[in-house]
């Protein structure tokens, strides 16, 4: 039941409300007792001590492909359900949840049934650092660029195949900040729609290099491109450090480095076979991506807003 509260000025700059005294009976609470306030985008949650409220779902399934059930999950963990409920008489579709749910750091199967899942945080409050899960993913996109490179160059395709593996941690460090950006209120960042924006597109940067390995796999290595991958490298180290120190030397650096990339690829595209043209636009692609760590941060230079 939805109850309208007038908001009342006390003292100088606070705003109180009052509590419906039904609710205050009902929890057996008298004056001076705490309460828990969660604060979520534009709601607020006010439950006894010790009784917050799972944040809770429950969803029909019918009808969605077992991808789109994937990217469900992903986003229901990323806006911070404690507690989803999936019913579907397909049983691809509950498998596709099974099979999601690994990667969802606290999340386990609590229940699952022939036409029901039932999935829930074990941990409300996941003793895990945002800062130390978004390097970590940071420095595996860094590892996966240079396996592109010299497993290619090695004509190793085992490793290349391999790379899969490392995006699936990349999708479960990612998938993390993403839930901490959305529930965390201790969590204060330098913009945090901006870094939610970053985080989602550096995901996808894993997507790409997952897929450009498999097509590498498929090529003999070329020097020219292999050329490519190592000012690749280049420009995504040169990024990440800009990233956490930014310098006015670094942007510039980056700019220039990406637009090199940038001409290199466009060269190679007006004389290359079908693969090789796949392998290229995921190598632009991922460019575009790597430097978005840089321009995400430019506002923290000294003269450009920045301390």
């Amino acid at each position: 039941m939805i109850m309208k509260r007038k908001l009342v000025k006390q003292g100088l700059s606070a705003l109180t409300i009052t509590i419906p005294s039904s609710w205050v009976r009902k929890n057996n609470l008298k004056a001076g007792d705490e309460v828990d306030v969660l604060e979520r985008d534009t709601s607020l949650t006010i439950s006894k001590e010790g009784r917050t409220e799972l944040n809770e779902i429950t969803v029909d399934l019918t009808g969605l492909l077992p991808r789109l059930a994937d990217r469900f999950m992903a986003r229901a963990y990323q806006k911070g359900y404690d507690r989803i409920i999936l019913k579907s008489e397909d049983p691809d579709l509950l498998q596709a949840v099974k099979n999601k749910v690994p990667e969802l750091m606290g999340y386990e199967i609590i229940n699952s049934m022939k036409n029901q899942v039932e999935v829930q945080i074990l941990s409300a409050q996941l003793d895990l650092d945002f800062d130390t899960l978004l390097r970590r993913a940071l420095l595996i996109l860094k590892d996966m660029l240079q396996t592109c490179h010299d497993a290619w160059k090695a004509g190793d395709k085992k490793s290349l195949d391999g790379i899969f593996y490392q995006d699936y941690d990349v999708n479960k460090f990612m998938y993390f900040c993403l839930r901490q950006l959305n529930t965390s209120q201790k969590l204060m960042t330098f913009g945090r729609s901006i870094l939610y924006y970053l985080i989602e597109t550096l995901e996808d940067l894993g997507d790409e290099l997952k897929a450009l390995g498999k097509v590498l796999a498929q090529l003999p290595p070329h020097k020219a491109v292999l050329g490519i991958l190592n000012k690749l490298i280049e420009m995504y180290q040169l990024s990440y450090e800009f990233f956490y120190t930014p310098d006015r030397k670094k942007a510039k650096q980056a700019y220039m480095l990406s637009k090199e990339i940038s001409e290199l690829i466009d060269a190679q595209l007006s004389n290359t076979n079908l693969l090789m043209v796949k392998a290229l636009i995921s190598l632009e692609f991922s460019n575009r991506i790597i430097y978005h760590l840089t321009t995400m941060r430019l506002d923290t230079l000294k003269g450009l807003g920045g301390q």
